[in-house]
């Protein structure tokens, strides 16, 4: 992990670029975990009982310039 941390920005995407390729080389996508349906149902039941909204990017950066 030390090395990680003398790497370039540059090279630590093209390593993460390596490693994806890698994983997905022969067709297959890696196995989603388990929890990521149970979050994705969590946030779609607090979406439909109001209790959270989410704003899309384009919305989010709008409400970047308006802060500067």
């Amino acid at each position: 992990m030390r090395d990680i941390e003398r790497m370039s920005r540059l090279e630590k995407i093209q390593a993460m670029e390596q490693l994806w390729e890698s994983l997905t080389s022969e067709g297959r996508l890696p196995e989603i975990p388990e929890w990521h349906g149970e979050e994705l149902a969590s946030r779609t039941e607090r979406i439909s009982e109001k209790k959270v909204c989410y704003i899309g990017l384009r919305e989010l950066k709008e409400r970047g310039r308006v802060g500067r």
